[in-house]
């Protein structure tokens, strides 16, 4: 069990993983605090869905200029100014709503500005992680990264909602922001040798070059559309799921109990991580990702709500496992100049289809019946999986014992430098 917890022996990975398990823990209470911000100022559900899409949307768009600027410039510091800025977005937020002078307006502004900190900091993220640990420790440290937040995703809207009952909404945001303002401390002491760039060249020279390095690479960006077809087909366990469950398995109570599970198999499923090396790294995790099918087939028919429970359990372990064997492999094959560029085209290509899912489940429920609409998606999550798989060298590729990839020839497998001219290349499933 100790070595499990290894990666947190070095100092390095241990400053960062205090920094993001306390930004972490913040954010999980914004989730429901959200909803009774807008209640607490006069807003309505479509309030709601409007910051939340609105999020949604600068996060996506901003997400490959977020990925230029971490492979141009310190991705501490971009950390660390992302932690900064939204410290001053939340106090401020909560100042106002305290004040009693909040509005849907000003929660927009809120919503955007997460948005955009949120696009400069997950692909300064993504590149950063290698840089702080061992090699042989990178897919443990990439565990215990995901397992901090899944820990916080089960404990932080428990207690907000208790904060929110015995005080008020205002004092969540600035404990979000204290948690940003502790996170920004511990990655300001991080000591990392820069990364040599050989080339400077123009902001949208670099986004070229993080398409070529994506696009070059055809088991990299089969992978991302394999896994924006998995997005299509799963969201309807998210549309249909709390309709179903809520009139005809339990109520709200028991929908709560589906998401509280699904919280808990994706600390699970890190666990499994954290301890379980698979010899082919990628037919292993995409194989896990169909346990994601299970959560859909428990809601045709309905199947009694302790079925749809567990398999929603079932189904978080899988993308929770599947999305760190992935987030490793992609860290130890693509250069580390253009990390944060190629992931974030990751995240771009990944959640292309998703809003169509959204979209079209409803009605087509509507018009062919729910388990019919099911049954589709069940077909469509398949599908993506099959894709995945049928690259070759997706099933070519293994992992030794200390981590190290082989299987392909080694020019194919080695990280080069990546320069203007090259075209080197290498999708990540997004369980949200």
């Amino acid at each position: 069990m100790k070595e499990s917890f290894g990666a947190l022996v070095e100092r390095p990975f241990r400053l960062m993983w205090i920094g993001v398990t306390s930004s972490a823990v913040g954010d999980a209470t914004i989730g429901v605090a959200l909803v009774f911000a807008v209640l607490s100022v006069g807003g309505s559900a479509t309030d709601l869905g409007a910051i939340l899409a609105i999020s949604t949307i600068v996060r996506v768009l901003l997400l490959i200029f977020g990925g230029a600027l971490a492979d141009r410039m310190s991705r501490r510091l971009l950390m660390v100014g992302s932690d900064l800025f939204m410290l001053a977005v939340q106090a401020g937020l909560g100042l106002i709503l305290l004040t009693g002078r909040g509005s849907v307006a000003i929660l927009m502004v809120a919503s955007v500005c997460a948005g955009a900190a949120s696009a400069v900091s997950k692909p300064a993220f993504t590149g950063l992680v290698p840089q702080t640990i061992s090699k042989p420790r990178l897919q443990q440290a990439n565990a215990l990264m995901d397992m901090s937040r899944s820990g916080a995703e089960i404990l932080g809207p428990a207690l907000t909602g208790l904060a929110i009952a015995t005080t008020s909404v205002g004092w969540v945001y600035l404990v979000d922001a204290l948690s940003y303002g502790i996170s920004a401390l511990a990655l300001s002491r991080l000591s990392l040798p820069p990364i040599v760039r050989t080339e400077r060249n123009t902001f949208l020279t670099d986004l070229v070059i993080g398409w070529r390095q994506m696009a070059s690479r055809t088991w990299y960006w089969v992978a991302l559309c394999g896994h924006a077809v998995w997005n299509l087909g799963s969201v309807a366990f998210w549309v249909l799921g709390p309709i179903i469950v809520a009139k005809e398995a339990g109520g709200a109570s028991s929908w709560g109990a589906v998401a509280a599970a699904m919280a808990v198999g994706a600390l699970l499923g890190g666990a499994v991580a954290l301890r379980l090396r698979p010899r082919r790294p990628l037919v292993v995790g995409h194989l896990a990702l169909l346990l994601t099918g299970l959560g859909i087939a428990s809601l045709i028919g309905p199947a009694p709500v302790v079925l749809t429970i567990v398999a929603a359990l079932m189904g978080a372990a899988g993308v929770a496992f599947v999305n760190n064997v992935w987030t490793t492999v992609v860290q130890r094959l693509i250069p580390e100049e253009v990390l944060s560029r190629v992931s974030s085209y990751d995240w771009l290509v990944s959640f292309t289809i998703a809003p169509l899912g959204y979209a079209l489940v409803g009605p087509l429920s509507d018009h062919i019946g729910r388990s019919t609409t099911l049954e589709i998606a069940l077909g469509v999550i398949v599908l993506g999986v099959v894709m995945i798989l049928m690259v070759p060298k997706i099933r070519q590729l293994r992992q030794g014992p200390d981590g190290e990839l082989f299987g392909w020839p080694e020019h194919q497998v080695a990280t080069e430098p990546a320069t203007a001219g090259a075209t080197a290349s290498g999708g990540t499933v997004r369980g949200d």
